[in-house]
């Protein structure tokens, strides 16, 4: 499964996530400077005079917030404005710095605002009571002004190459994920050409020989005439199964969609009547007493409940005698399967003493049915337990339906 943006940006710090909060930190620390600058001449009493450098310079925060060149340029020559009327620079210089670092940071590039901020906010400094070309202070100014605008275009170039590498990754991902995706309908197409070709083949062969035994009976052999057609009808049951499996192979496949042909409708637990009327048919005694199904049933645990009954039906044909008891019951919202039978002689011979599994470890002596009604019973959030006795063999299914899990 692919990563989303929200996952591989989950991998930056959380300070880092979004570079607008860097931006918007530097306007902040902005504003709080200006607010304490504007305490000053009340204060000390001074002329307001003060006030027009801070007051430009505030102007020149906002214009850049759409122009930033022009934003940039007014506030940078507002510390040399604060200079020439002998009004302290320092705030005016760190404006200059913040807001450097918030142009650079949205667009701007660093090299040309670090050439005009940093060199501006030199001879401001040196304005400012004759400290000289040399002083510390004035080349601090200097590299700051420049820093600033470094730090910031820097953090923005960082910023494109971590979006750029995400999106690589995604795309990466996502190629990924379509050769594998391609991979696995290349060979449901595979399997359903086998299944068609091998399967089908066979099947249909056999119900075209069980069509001929049963035409060349002798009139006075009803019951195996009957037992032939009974034999016929599961040939064909089986047929169209394998039909419907083969349209589900190919329904996400071009071939599958270009071929028009309508999928069948899953069995449900509404089926278990026919499928027990079928068994009857085959000469299986079944006894079943069955619920009404639900009106709430989940269409997973509706399919999950007809294929265990089919599959407990079938093993109890083949590795049981006597009649088959079949019993559907609801309690609350759990639906309880129940399937026993007596086993044959030779079957019971065999058997180890009486244990309950969970039906995992009978693949190598039964097959894979029990396995199989396993796997449906846990794809529906149910649990099977098979009880496996020396006379007895008894299958109970446990499925919410709602298609809760159980606990």
């Amino acid at each position: 499964m692919s990563a989303s943006p929200r996952e591989l940006a989950a991998y930056r710090p959380r300070w880092y996530r979004n570079p607008r909060t860097l931006d918007l930190a530097a306007v902040a620390v902005t504003l709080v400077a200006a607010a304490t600058e504007f305490s000053v001449p009340l204060a000390n009493g001074t002329s307001l005079f003060g006030y027009l450098p801070l007051t430009v310079s505030l102007l020149g925060v906002l214009v850049s917030r759409r122009y930033p060149w022009t934003g940039i340029v007014i506030v940078t020559l507002t510390p040399l404005l604060a200079a020439t009327v002998a009004w302290d620079p320092l705030i005016t210089w760190n404006i200059a710095v913040f807001t450097a670092f918030s142009v650079t940071l949205r667009a701007l590039p660093g090299v040309w605002v670090g050439l005009l901020v940093g060199p501006t906010l030199y001879f401001a400094a040196v304005m400012y009571n004759g400290i000289g070309f040399g002083s510390p202070t004035a080349f601090t100014a200097f590299a700051f002004g420049f820093m600033a605008a470094a730090a910031g275009s820097a953090v923005r170039s960082h910023d494109r190459y971590r979006n750029e590498l995400e999106q690589r990754t995604l795309d990466a991902l996502a190629a990924r994920d379509t050769e594998a995706n391609g991979r696995v309908t290349e060979e449901r197409l595979r399997i359903a050409r086998d299944l068609h070709d091998v399967i089908g083949h066979e099947v249909a062969v056999l119900g075209i020989h069980l069509g001929v035994a049963e035409v060349n009976l002798p009139s006075d052999a009803a019951v195996a005439r009957e037992s032939l057609h009974s034999a016929r009808t599961s040939v064909q049951s089986v047929l169209l199964e394998t039909q419907r499996i083969l349209h589900v192979l190919r329904s996400d496949t071009t071939e599958g969609r270009d071929s028009g042909v309508g999928l069948r409708p899953a069995p449900d637990f509404s089926g278990i009547p026919d499928l027990i009327e079928s068994c009857r048919n085959a000469g299986v005694d079944v006894r079943a007493d069955l619920t009404q199904a639900p009106a709430a049933l989940d269409p997973e645990v509706s399919t999950a409940a007809f294929r265990i009954v089919q599959e407990a039906l079938t093993n109890s044909q083949r590795h049981g005698s006597g009649p088959v008891t079949l019993s559907t019951t609801l309690s609350g919202a759990v639906l309880t399967i129940t399937v026993s039978n007596p086993k044959t002689v030779r079957t019971a011979k065999i058997a180890s003493p009486a244990r309950t599994r969970t039906g995992a470890d009978l693949a190598p002596r039964r097959g894979y049915g029990l396995v199989g009604m396993r796997e449906r019973a846990a794809s529906a959030g149910g649990k099977l337990v098979v009880e496996d006795r020396d006379d007895l063999f008894h299958v109970t299914a446990t499925l919410r339906v709602d298609g809760g899990r159980i606990r």
